[in-house]
């Protein structure tokens, strides 16, 4: 019997990539799987890749954006399989531009599929999952969330806003022992590819840009499954990484240090000469420490 025997998830942007290789891994350990994607020729192919599977793989071209498309992708699921154990918000988007260049339409569109789309999907799924009183929802973020990146103004306010989300989520719905996790996956994927090369390698290097292009999709999909699994018991608003054979765990929400002032309130003159004393021991580097 197969861990995930018995469970049943919701996968978006399951037509390639990550989404794939999650939804494909789920199968291979007894789960029942929607594959949800906004592409008709992606479904096509995952569930031309997955017909060894039969029936306990089902596809459904439809988006995450609209309230209306996220209800489809749950009621889908509910008619399918009769139940929904997970969701796993994996469907993004990029539309990278420097702040300076960048339209309303491209910040719109990533926000509506990165940010709204998981909100809706789990709007959509909540009342059945409040009702069986369990379930999981899994938040797909990524490293620009806590680090930023540079011409991602759009998909890295989208992934914070979705770390800030999983974090409420999981306080809100632990009382109906629904566990929410944000995992953050570093992968070469058809949309890290959109990236010039030569552009990737200024940022990164050309050593870091090697090693992105050797970690894949399936490396991911172990940890979703694990999180989706009753061995994941009791684990709600954690935020993990895996980038190839590394495993991360992260902290937040803890200030890196405190001061107090010696007066009721700090002064610009007391905050100058805390700065002259203490110097660069303040400031956080604002490279990210995971990619």
């Amino acid at each position: 019997m197969g861990i995930l025997e018995g469970k049943v998830a919701i996968v978006t942007g399951a037509g390639r990539g990550i989404g794939f290789a999650i939804a494909q891994y789920c199968l291979e350990h007894g789960a029942q799987v929607v594959l949800a994607d906004n592409v008709p020729e992606r479904i096509e192919n995952a569930l031309s890749r997955l017909k060894a599977f039969g029936d306990r793989a089902s596809g459904i071209v439809e988006t995450v954006a609209t309230r209306s498309g996220a209800q489809h992708i749950v009621d889908h699921a509910l008619k399918k399989f009769g139940q929904v154990d997970a969701l796993v918000n994996n469907a993004s988007i990029t539309r990278d531009r420097l702040l300076a260049k960048m339209s309303e339409d491209e910040f719109d569109e990533v926000i509506a599929t990165n940010l709204k789309g998981p909100f809706n999907c789990a709007q959509a799924v909540l009342p059945h999952m409040t009702e069986r009183k369990a379930g999981r929802i899994i938040n797909l973020i990524a490293a620009s969330a806590v680090a930023g990146n540079v011409g991602q103004t759009n998909y890295a306010a989208a992934k914070g806003g979705l770390l800030a989300m999983t974090l409420t989520w999981s306080k809100e719905l632990a009382r109906y022992n629904i566990m929410v996790n944000a995992l953050i996956p570093a992968a070469w994927t058809e949309m890290s590819q959109s990236i010039p090369k030569e552009v990737l390698i200024k940022v990164v290097g050309e050593e870091m840009y090697n090693t992105l292009r050797s970690r894949k999709p399936e490396q991911v999909a172990p940890v979703v499954a694990f999180l989706i699994s009753d061995e994941a018991e009791g684990i709600t608003g954690q935020c993990l990484g895996i980038a190839g054979q590394e495993l991360s765990f992260w902290k937040y929400a803890e200030p890196k240090r405190t001061v107090t002032s010696r007066q009721e309130a700090w002064t610009i003159q007391e905050m100058k000469q805390l700065v002259e004393r203490e110097g660069e021991s303040l400031w956080s580097d604002p490279v990210s420490p995971f990619l």
